[in-house]
């Protein structure tokens, strides 16, 4: 187990190694409960994405999506 400090503004800082295990990044949601008196954060469920990305949860690349769309449009105003 890692010990932290709490700042001024109640802010931790997740250490590096948990951070790059969980795959966390700046800006990355987590949600927050108490359980047992304990303070519990998670890593929401891909369910929880919002945006182009969500359908690309299953590993499909987005910039490719993204071309193949493109090409669809330009098909589109050909006609």
């Amino acid at each position: 187990m890692t010990t932290v400090a709490v700042g001024e503004k109640y802010q931790v800082v997740i250490p590096k190694e948990i951070r790059e295990k969980i795959g966390l990044r700046k800006h990355s949601r987590l949600q927050v409960a108490i359980e047992n008196n304990q303070i519990i954060m998670r890593v929401p469920e891909v369910s929880y994405m919002r945006g182009i990305g969500r359908d690309l949860a299953d590993g499909n690349d987005a910039t490719a999506y993204v071309r193949e769309l493109r090409a669809e449009w330009q098909t589109r105003k050909r006609k």
